[in-house]
């Protein structure tokens, strides 16, 4: 790691599928980062942030668009790869067919991820077959291979028995549900039937490395640095988790408990990690990820480095996040509940609080039949839900065969079952948590005062301080090995429900935390102060999962005006929209802070010059972390080559940078 010189500088944040040039086929592709760092340079600046780039094709679907779910850690996405270089081994009407594709996807407005993987998928195969064998025999394949086959033939063979069984879920390979190194060895050889489409997923990852390699390369040679991004878990359908699934509890489900992007928390619905079996051999499998990235990048973004602290576990039984519970954590006993002065009583704390009054003021006029369809009466005017929709899973079955499914009632269902004051230790029996957020349950509001104040108590006690000195050793014992591990820039994306352990260690560890203006770390203040930054910090104007700015200025106008008169300190009423001058003048408040590093969402610069921006805020968002189905496509509007012939937009922010010092 190398923390101890970061370079004051600025940077863009761009994910690469939302890269757009004239040449593009609907979605960015590595080759495109090269003239987008040429762009930079000429801007003044030094480091440009992406978004995961592994495969994550489990579903082969749109859905697969979320980057952070990888079926591998180390296999590139095929969705970046740059067809162009392989123009030679089509035929002419191949040619113009891919053409006339080509044109189509590329004047889309937003990605149309099937479909441009379709055309990619279609036309390496033509290339595969025809220059396949012969690049598979070269040397600069062979010096591809030999240092990846740990992890490129397993990866190879998952392909092909997700194709084989329709299926990423490995658990429904018959004799392949349990990774077997020797059967894999075997097709591997070379004379297996099935080798054909292994070296087929041998190509794809060679072309991919070489050309995100020659990317980074020239980058480097502009004085750009890149910077990765690593997602905090894996999918639960991927080659990791069937290649060494001891690493992994698949029996729980990772994700965040409420913050301001979530009010029912998030479910990632990715395995948590075994840390105990990683420390075994030293967290061998983070370290050879990371150098694996180190090919590339000069730094990196550890995505929710809470997570190693502790990860918010979720029961598989779940869809949103609000039964979850910190691991590793202190559960309570029965004993200490009671020594704390809480009384204990399972049925009334730990299981759904249904009761008559609250049917009917939840489904008013419906009550009866609601009641009569999903609940049964265990004792006078106490309900509890029937067994086949005892859980979220169950009732999300349940809608999801329904022709004209009900999403509000869905919710009520749901906030029922989310009803618990306690949340039992899955790994300790007769231990419990208190339930995130437990004051909004009517299983809390109706329980008498005496045990309001005890379990306040208690619950102040839980999340705030009795972990602190726990969690601090918990990642101490892993960021050390695993940050360092290479001489990467180290970042820590520490928003959310931040322990007060957090800045101390990553300050004692020199990693850069996360400032944000609009989420602040002190819960006391609505706006974080920008010019009491730590130097060893990164300032953004938002993230990936935030509105941007001009979305932002339309949508929250009550902590709008309270950030124009107090933030700006502008009189009066703030204006309607973001106009280029007020985010012109947010960008400089972030230059001028002391953090070292300062990076802008590329659709947050372009809402400096008010011919530039995209017309619709609304349309310039990547993600809502509130949809856990959220269609990742955003591209931006211009194309490089259109931003490369911008010089006046590109001078002006290329002198904000340097007279701010970076």
């Amino acid at each position: 790691m190398n923390n101890n010189n970061v370079p004051r500088c600025a940077g863009a944040a761009v994910s690469v599928f939302s890269l757009r040039t004239a040449g593009g086929f609907g979605a960015g592709q590595f080759s495109d980062l090269k003239p987008f760092a040429k762009w930079a340079k000429q801007a003044g600046l030094s480091l440009i942030q992406i978004l995961p780039v592994n495969d994550t094709s489990a579903a082969l679907t749109w859905r697969d668009s979320y980057p952070y779910s990888g079926i591998s850690v180390f296999a590139l996405h095929p969705l970046y790869l740059d067809l162009t270089p392989l123009m030679d081994v089509w035929t002419p009407s191949e040619k113009k067919r891919l053409k006339a594709q080509q044109t189509t996807l590329n004047a889309l407005p937003d990605v149309d991820y099937e479909q441009t993987m379709a055309l990619k998928w279609e036309y390496l195969r033509i290339a595969y077959g025809r220059d396949g064998g012969k690049t598979l025999k070269s040397k600069a394949f062979k010096d591809f291979y030999e240092p990846r086959r740990d992890w490129l033939v397993p990866y190879a063979a998952f392909c092909c028995l997700r194709g084989k069984f329709g299926t990423a879920d490995f658990t429904q390979w018959g004799e392949y549900a349990e990774f077997s190194k020797e059967k894999i060895t075997a097709v591997a050889g070379g004379q297996h039937p099935d080798f054909e489409e292994m070296g087929l997923h041998y190509y794809m990852q060679f072309l991919l490395h070489a050309q995100l390699k020659d990317a980074a390369d020239y980058c480097r040679s502009l004085g750009v640095r890149l910077k990765g991004d690593i997602p905090i878990g894996i999918s639960r359908h991927s080659c990791d988790a069937w290649t060494a699934p001891r690493l992994y509890n698949m029996d729980a489900q990772a994700g965040a408990p409420p913050d301001p992007f979530s009010a029912t928390g998030q479910n990632w619905g990715f395995p948590t990690y075994n840390w105990e079996r990683m420390a075994q051999d030293g967290y061998l499998w983070w370290r050879r990820r990371l150098q694996a990235m180190a090919e590339y990048f000069d730094a990196f973004r550890i995505d929710h480095i809470l997570g190693f602290f502790r990860i918010w576990e979720i029961p598989l039984h779940s869809v949103q996040g609000l039964l979850g519970r910190f691991v590793p954590a202190l559960p309570l006993s029965v004993g200490e509940l009671g020594r704390r002065g809480a009384w204990f009583d399972a049925d009334r704390l730990c299981k759904p609080y249904i009761r008559t009054h609250i049917l009917k003021n939840l489904f008013g006029k419906d009550a009866d039949k609601m009641t009569a369809l999903f609940f049964e009466e265990y004792r006078s005017q106490c309900y509890g839900f029937k067994p086949k929709f005892n859980t979220q899973q169950k009732i999300e079955a349940y809608f999801d065969t329904l022709e004209k499914p009900d999403p509000a009632l869905k919710d009520a269902l749901f906030s029922l079952i989310n009803d618990v004051t306690l949340v039992e230790d899955s790994r300790q029996a007769g231990h419990y948590h208190p339930r995130i957020a437990m004051h909004y349950t009517r299983s809390y509001q109706e329980l008498d005062e005496p045990q309001k104040q005890a379990l306040d108590a208690i619950y102040i006690d839980f999340f705030y301080h009795r972990h602190n000195d726990f969690w601090k050793q918990q990642a101490l014992q892993k960021l050390p090995a695993i940050c360092g591990a290479t001489q990467m820039i180290a970042c820590g994306e520490d928003l959310g429900m931040v322990p007060q352990c957090v800045p101390e260690v990553m300050r004692s560890l020199n990693l850069l935390g996360l400032v944000i203006q609009r989420m602040p770390a002190d819960s006391g203040t609505e706006f974080a102060l920008l010019q009491n930054a730590p130097c060893l910090s990164v300032c953004a104007t938002g993230t990936h999962d935030m509105a941007t700015l001009r979305q932002w200025w339309t949508d929250d106008r009550p902590a709008v005006q309270r950030f124009y008169n107090g933030v700006l300190g502008r009189g009066g009423e703030a204006p309607q929209q973001c106009e280029d001058w007020i985010a012109r003048e947010i960008l400089l408040q972030h230059l001028h802070s002391p953090s070292a590093l300062a990076i802008f969402p590329i659709q947050d610069l372009l809402a400096i010059h008010s011919r530039l921006r995209r017309p619709d805020p609304a349309a310039e968002r990547i993600n809502v972390p509130a949809n856990p189905h959220h269609y990742w496509r955003y591209r931006m509007h211009l194309n490089i080559e259109d931003l490369l012939a911008e010089q006046d937009f590109t001078l002006d922010l290329r002198q904000m940078i340097e007279n701010s010092g970076r």
